[in-house]
């Protein structure tokens, strides 16, 4: 097990692997990022936080990264791997690992699959958009709908672009950290408006990889921005918000455009749009219009100290005053995290 050094970030198999993304996403939930490799054929990172009395427990980061596993990795040298690793972990205080797979690579999730002790469930769906065919193709597989309220949105005067993020960007004040936090108000998500250290972390890790969309009037007023991640050949839309009313309600549209015309233009292969709230909610619907891949989200989950587990999951369930049975039973992972969020 190494995890005294972590690998360097052109070399990770996406952005939520780097360090650079690690760290910052680790301040989303007041932990510690890491990870754990097999030289270059696997890579676990994750974000640990503390439970107290010398435990703790791990996630993760926000957004898709699970547990990478090179194709000519043999299933004996991961398993081998993965016993060991567990160990490490055991004597680290960790008492339970949850894993939010890639849904762009399937290989590494069948790999994983028989892990000893590692539980899996599918929990969405996202939209995967191929743009390696050039700027044309990918016009074509948008849905017709989506293809007018684009034109509908040029036509009343707005224009938009991408370019690389900058400090001003993302500044509390600045257009895009404004129209994001009116819009997780507006759709109920005020948990996911986040504070200046996570953006400051996030344009140091990434640099030029991390970039800025924008959707503005003709007297430059900026109505729609999206942050958006770039890692070798794929392009991950990451948060964005909007003035919902601007462009005839189409400054959206344009501004998803924006990002598929900069994939395309610029030699990527896929651009991550991710999915909706809920399955099949409005936001899957919308994001759906773009044409692209239904490509599921799978999570994994993985005891590693029961002992250490039991006693927290009797702890709380005491707590909530039900029995242990009753709080296994809600199906929540970890169990002794119930009603306190986090994972």
């Amino acid at each position: 097990m190494n995890s005294a050094q972590a690998l360097a970030g052109e070399l990770c198999p996406d952005v939520y692997f780097t360090e650079g993304y690690g760290r910052a996403a680790a301040i989303l939930r007041d932990g510690t990022w890491d990870s754990v490799r097999l030289d270059e054929r696997v890579l676990v990172p994750y974000v640990v936080n503390q439970l107290g009395d010398g435990r703790c427990d791990a996630i993760s980061p926000f957004g898709f990264s699970g547990i990478y596993v090179a194709p000519r990795t043999t299933a004996g040298e991961l398993a081998a791997f993965w016993a060991d690793t567990k160990r490490g972990w055991r004597a680290q205080g960790i008492v339970a690992m949850y894993f939010r797979f890639s849904p762009l690579d399937p290989s590494s999730l069948e790999a994983v699959r028989t892990l000893d002790g590692l539980s899996l469930v599918q929990r969405n769906e996202t939209v995967t958009i191929h743009v390696g065919d050039g700027l044309a193709a990918v016009w074509d597989g948008l849905k017709a709908s989506c293809r007018s309220r684009i034109r509908k949105a040029e036509k009343v005067g707005l224009s938009s672009g991408l370019r690389e993020a900058t400090t001003a960007d993302l500044a509390p004040d600045s257009p895009f950290r404004t129209l994001y936090a009116e819009t997780m108000r507006r759709v109920g998500a005020p948990d996911f408006i986040f504070a200046d250290a996570f953006y400051t972390a996030l344009l140091d890790g990434l640099g030029p990889n991390l970039l800025l969309a924008q959707v503005w009037t003709p007297d430059r007023e900026v109505v729609a921005a999206a942050l958006v991640l770039a890692h070798r050949e794929r392009v991950h839309y990451h948060l964005a918000g909007s003035n919902l009313s601007a462009g005839s309600g189409c400054a959206n549209n344009l501004l998803i455009w924006a990002i598929l015309r900069w994939a395309a233009e610029s030699g990527r292969s896929t651009m991550h749009f991710g999915g909706g709230i809920r399955p099949g909610d409005s936001l899957f619907r919308f994001k759906s219009t773009f044409g692209g891949t239904k490509t599921p989200v799978w999570h994994g989950s993985a005891i590693v100290d029961q002992p250490s587990y039991d006693v927290l999951v009797a702890q709380r369930a005491a707590a909530l005053g039900m029995s242990t049975q009753e709080l296994r039973d809600r199906g929540y992972f970890p169990a002794y995290r119930y009603g306190a969020a986090l994972i």
